[in-house]
């Protein structure tokens, strides 16, 4: 327990450390758009009033009414678009949007400010109809612009809609490379590597010889991010557990590291746009090996990617042999690798952080430590360093350390997670008003992740056994973020954890209604069933579907597995739950897998799954109840 006087202290240092980076962040009122009539100017100016407090419902509703008034100029669509996007409020975008298509049907801002909304809302139609449009009319080309929307589509939190869109405009545009690869590198990142391979190896034959070009192996410092992203928890997903099997419902309080992190932690990611012609298929060669590689054809693109590093040993081939050997989880050869090129200065941080995510997942903490702390030294990936140092001593029991650490998080993808986390240290320490009042500045200032925060917020409440409290924070966050999937797969986890299993069913079955081919969707509402013994043979029925579309994904062949547990098939579950494992060994596939195990008899093995899940997430409850319901009945 932190002393009162202690936790106090932390937890302002905290607000006044994320004060500070609100303050270097004043928002200043957008310019206002030319305005025909004084409603018109009424309603930008209060967009813009309420932009300035961080009112983002607020703005964009009246920026909304502005751009529905009657002949706004483009100028105001375009802001109006911008403002209700950024507001993470795409059904008034796409009002927006249609509107400013209505009145300039040639423009391409308005078609692809109508698909970037339309894929936010899961219509992936309309999405692909309006990108496709994109693609015909821009006066840059097919190719220039497919640049352009991989790297919107690469962004995407939905991933299955983000693959069904690519799919689509592969199939109008089968000419097309840029097109083509980024079906591919969509399918990687949505867990059906196989899928991937054939899109990719379509888009290398459209260039015709495969000889000329650069040789295979000679890519970018790192394979693109995707495929396989199923580590623990920050790979964006509650893993196996109730509606967080959707791979996105547990992603706001789930702020650990995973072998995400590792996968694409050196990827090539926004450059596409710029690559000359060789570099954009270097980058689908190595792609298509990291899809290869994950479908379970390791040997052929590992062999290529270490004679190509043979050949020509530099910084670039050697990184990108070593990636490819972590996809492939040989993780000791990886190590081997990293080592070297640690020692190379040009090359020395890049390999220190992959080599200490990688002992970071292996448990080495002691290792991991020393990788972030030389990260430090070297004032290099100074954030990524505090970060899981913070992570390391948050584990390792120090709470005080590691408050101090996730303060020290200033910058970049990991300050909510850093933040998120400190708020759970407080709030489970006691120190409840600092943990509310850090995750009031952290709403401030970080708007556009309101749902990922208000979540967290709202499993703060769950933990401290206040379920009623965390409904109240999901009820009004989904009534400010309507359009939220994520928030809805969170209160659907609330209810269930709370005893309310129709509501949640209740919520799960409208998620599925609206995306009835989306694979989270499916997956979550049929592990719910599943795990509630429920209508099996429906649960059964919606796991496999999600499981066809994305066959690697960890949370879906946990749920596969389940479900046939609970039929009765211990032995058939088995495969899936073990497969699911080796992706993710988080604690709710690890309780699973353990409790087939022990079922077959195998309870070495099973308290061995055990042991190691909860070395990624010792606070389990679901781990320590499976194996004391089983221990006990032994």
């Amino acid at each position: 327990m932190l002393g009162a006087a202690q936790g106090v202290a932390l937890g302002a240092a905290l607000i006044a450390a994320l004060s500070a980076m609100i303050g270097g962040c004043a928002v200043t009122p957008g310019e206002l758009p030319p305005a025909g009539d004084g409603t018109r100017v009424y309603d930008t100016l209060t967009a813009e009033l309420a932009l300035a407090r961080h009112d983002l419902r607020t703005a964009a509703l009246q920026y909304t009414a502005a751009a529905m008034s009657g002949d706004a100029d483009a100028d105001l669509y375009e802001r109006a678009s911008e403002v209700t996007l950024g507001a993470l409020q795409p059904s008034l975008a796409l009002e927006v949007a249609d509107e400013w298509v209505g009145r300039y049907p040639r423009s391409l801002e308005a078609h692809h400010a109508a698909a970037r909304a339309a894929l936010e809302l899961h219509a992936l139609e309309r999405a692909a109809s309006e990108y496709a449009t994109v693609l015909r009319t821009s006066p840059r080309g097919v190719d220039a612009e497919a640049s352009e929307i991989a790297i919107e589509l690469e962004a995407a939190d939905d991933v299955f809609g983000a693959r069904q869109v690519a799919e689509r405009l592969a199939a109008q545009f089968p000419g097309s490379q840029p097109v083509l690869a980024l079906a591919g590198q969509a399918a990687l990142r949505a867990d059906d590597p196989a899928a991937a391979a054939r899109a990719l190896e379509r888009a290398l034959a459209v260039t015709g010889a495969s000889a000329e070009g650069p040789s295979p192996g000679a890519g970018a410092a790192g394979a693109p991010g995707g495929g396989g992203a199923q580590g623990s928890d920050a790979a964006g997903g509650a893993g196996a557990g109730s509606a967080g099997a959707a791979g996105s419902a547990g992603a706001a309080g789930s702020t650990d590291a995973g072998s995400a992190g590792v996968a694409g932690s050196a990827g090539t990611g926004g450059g596409r746009a710029a690559l000359s012609a060789a570099e954009q298929r270097r980058e689908i060669v190595q792609s298509l090996w990291r899809a290869q590689i994950l479908a379970g054809a390791a040997a052929v693109p590992l062999s290529e990617a270490h004679d190509a590093a043979e050949r020509a040993p530099t910084i670039e081939n050697r990184l990108d042999y070593a990636l490819l050997l972590i996809a492939a989880r040989r993780n000791a050869e990886a190590i081997e690798e990293l080592e070297g090129l640690a020692r190379d200065p040009s090359a020395g941080p890049v390999a220190l952080r992959l080599l200490g995510l990688l002992e970071y997942e292996a448990g080495a903490l002691d290792k991991a430590q020393v990788c972030f702390t030389q990260l430090l030294t070297l004032g290099k990936s100074v954030d990524d360093a505090f970060y899981y140092l913070g992570l390391i001593a948050e584990r390792s029991g120090d709470a005080e350390r590691a408050l101090r650490l996730y303060a020290q998080v200033q910058s970049g993808e990991d300050v909510v997670a850093a933040l998120l986390r400190a708020g759970g240290i407080l709030e489970a320490h006691g120190e409840t008003a600092e943990a509310d009042e850090l995750l009031r500045h952290l709403l401030e200032d970080e708007p556009q992740r309101a749902p990922q925060i208000l979540t967290a917020r709202a499993r703060l409440y769950a933990q401290a056994g206040k379920p009623e409290e965390a409904i109240g924070v999901l009820d009004r966050a989904t009534a400010e973020y309507p359009d939220s999937v994520d928030l809805r797969y969170a209160l659907a986890t609330t209810y269930e954890e709370a005893g309310h299993l129709h509501e949640a069913l209740h919520e799960l079955k409208a998620i599925l209604a609206a995306r009835p081919n989306d694979p989270a969707a499916q997956n979550a509402y049929g592990y719910t069933l599943a795990d509630h013994g429920k209508r099996l043979k429906r649960a059964r029925a919606l796991i496999e579907q999600a499981h066809a579309s994305a066959p690697k994904n960890a949370a879906i062949l946990d749920s596969l597995g389940w479900v046939l547990y609970r039929q009765g098939d211990a032995q058939g579950a088995l495969g899936y739950l073990t497969e699911a494992f080796t992706e993710d060994r988080g604690a709710d596939i690890g309780a699973h897998l353990g409790e087939v195990l022990w079922v077959l008899g195998r309870h070495e093995e099973a308290d061995h799954v055990w042991a190691t899940a909860s070395q990624a997430e010792p606070d389990s409850k679901l781990l320590r109840e499976t194996r004391r319901r089983l221990h006990a009945g032994a």
